[in-house]
């Protein structure tokens, strides 16, 4: 294993348990939200999470760290990118979003308005503001061909706080 590799897996175990408390917080304070519909809605948004797999994150026994992406979904689904207890994450986790508390509480507002519509028009909206909160453009393919969008970066957000990349040598 590279050491780059050993430190993130020891820096995992040492905040895993923390984020579980955080992840379990909120999905909580957004009301009714179970751990079932949770994974379903992160399912939606392209992300394979059983309920079971919510349920060992918010335990922190699950091993595999969660992606920028996932944690921003998580907190997306739950109405919660405004949260203090998702900046509190964020935190912990070295990640930032280029965005200000009240961008993300109006984030939560409209994703709230949106919950009255039908559900393939919620998944649609989720995911396209799950991809701008994050700071990434869709762009799409001009071969005609109607495949996939493509994803492009439109800010430096998605790397964690402090972090630099090294070669190593």
């Amino acid at each position: 294993m590279a050491d780059r590799d050993e430190v993130q897996t020891a820096r995992w175990q040492a905040i895993r348990e923390q984020v579980g408390m955080h992840l379990r917080g909120l999905r909580l304070q957004s009301g009714a939200t179970s751990q079932a519909r949770l994974s379903t809605d992160l399912e939606a948004l392209g992300y394979r999470m059983t309920q079971s797999m919510v349920s060992r994150y918010e335990q922190g026994i699950l091993d595999a760290p969660l992606s920028l992406e996932r944690l921003a979904g998580w907190a997306l689904c739950c109405q919660g990118l405004s949260a203090p207890m998702f900046m509190d994450l964020m935190s912990l986790v070295g990640f930032s979003l280029p965005w200000s508390i009240g961008d993300l509480e109006r984030f939560d507002q409209l994703l709230v308005r949106y919950r009255a519509l039908p559900l393939p028009d919620q998944i649609v909206f989720r995911r396209s503001l799950l991809w701008h909160v994050l700071g990434l453009s869709v762009t799409t393919k001009d071969d005609g061909s109607g495949g996939e969008p493509c994803y492009r970066s439109v800010n430096d957000s998605r790397r964690p706080a402090g972090a630099s990349v090294r070669a190593s040598g």
